[in-house]
């Protein structure tokens, strides 16, 4: 822990800064450049969890930070402030077109070393590569390594071990960096689920996360786009299995703060979603509106982001991946729940032919499942988060 002493003289350097900025940039209404200095205070609500100054440093290609203070507020979980100081200090890094390499300067929980003065990695970050069994081998010189800022990078967008093996693997064969990657995530493009789906779920996934494929290669770009609308349909399921709702004055409200405790991860072999909820919660557009999962109760959702004319055209073949997921889930745990997730495309058959399909599904110990999202609206989506992309730094 800093001493007061540190903290207060570490407040002092960050308000010189923020002085400068406004002196500089505010009141001359000009953009600061990635190699000047510039503040940054990362907050929820009245909660400061980080105060930092960083700046491209041109000449060594690294971030460079001459603040670093953080907080671990008790009403959040461990290390709190470490991870959200990292996360921007990682995405910055890499949006600087840095090596990734982070340098902390003297004023950084200095020390005296002789007559020298030095900076170190601060306390709480080196708390979290413990935490993540990273090892830091240069807390002391003040500088956190490429490689070591690629691994904590990966373990704090919090990826699968087999999602991260299959980018390790892709970034050996050159195809992507994996900072590239955890930037999308951390960016907002994509969510973790979302860009594991994309990652395990599809040929090139290097394709789709690079944004490579342009309208005018219309073969690809609509490989890509099909890739990822199906990826965007498994996440539109997330949030909505992810929101809670409460009883406010009688009526049900969705929590802004508090989201359902529930862990996600995907199966490749047959695109489906895997559910386990740690709390009791509604199964959302089902025909059987009180279909309730338990606490620790499997789910698997077979994700199928067809049209109309798609989901008669390749209804046989899902029934068959529908048939080979329940019988390979039912073995591991005959109490799983299994559904096929439609978009509501799925209206647009005729009543009959959708009795029947219920049926089919039905007679496989599964329910269909349909979500308000249409395919024209996950196409847009879809092509509005590859555009997204292409403007993100490329290597």
């Amino acid at each position: 822990m800093l001493s007061k002493d540190e903290i207060l003289r570490q407040f002092a350097i960050f308000e010189g800064h923020v002085k400068r900025y406004d002196e500089q940039f505010r009141k001359a209404n000009r953009l600061p450049k990635n190699h000047e200095w510039r503040p940054y205070r990362w907050c929820s609500r009245d909660i400061v969890f980080s105060l930092m100054v960083v700046r491209h440093e041109r000449f060594r290609n690294c971030l460079e930070v001459d603040v670093c203070l953080m907080a671990n507020p008790p009403q959040y979980f461990e290390n709190s402030g470490a991870r959200v100081a990292m996360g921007f200090l990682l995405s910055e890094a890499y949006k600087c077109g840095t090596s990734m390499e982070i340098v902390f300067t003297k004023n950084v929980e200095s020390r005296m070393e002789g007559d020298v003065k030095k900076g170190r990695v601060p306390a709480y970050i080196y708390d979290l590569s413990c935490e993540m069994g990273i090892k830091l081998k240069h807390v002391l010189e003040g500088h956190i390594t490429p490689f070591e800022a690629r691994q904590m990078y990966m373990e704090l967008v919090g990826f699968s071990k087999q999602v991260q093996e299959k980018v390790m693997k892709m970034s050996v064969e050159g195809l992507i960096t994996p900072e590239r990657v955890c930037f999308l995530v951390m960016g907002g493009i994509w969510t973790v689920p979302e860009a594991e789906a994309i990652i395990l779920g599809s040929k090139n996934p290097e394709s789709i996360l690079l944004s490579s494929a342009v309208p005018e290669d219309r073969h690809l770009y609509l490989r890509d786009i099909f890739n990822a609308r199906g990826a965007i349909l498994g996440g539109a399921l997330d949030r909505k299995l992810l929101k809670k709702e409460l009883l406010k004055d009688g009526q049900i409200v969705e929590s802004e703060d508090e989201e359902t405790t529930l862990s996600i991860s995907f199966d490749g072999d047959v695109y489906a979603k895997l559910y386990k909820p740690q709390e009791s919660l509604l199964v959302p557009w089902v025909d059987q509106k009180d279909l309730l999962l338990k606490s620790g109760e499997l789910v698997v959702v077979l994700v199928r982001a067809r049209s109309s004319s798609e989901i008669i055209e390749t209804f046989a073949r899902d029934l068959e991946s529908l048939s080979k997921t329940v019988e390979k889930y039912k073995s591991i745990d005959p109490l799983v729940k299994v559904f096929y997730l439609l978009p509501r495309d799925f209206e647009e058959l005729p009543e009959q032919d959708r009795e029947k399909m219920k049926q089919k599904v039905g007679s496989l110990e599964a329910l269909i499942m349909m979500s308000p999202e249409s395919v024209d609206g996950l196409v847009k989506e879809a092509a509005r988060r590859i555009e997204t992309g292409r403007m993100v730094r490329h290597e």
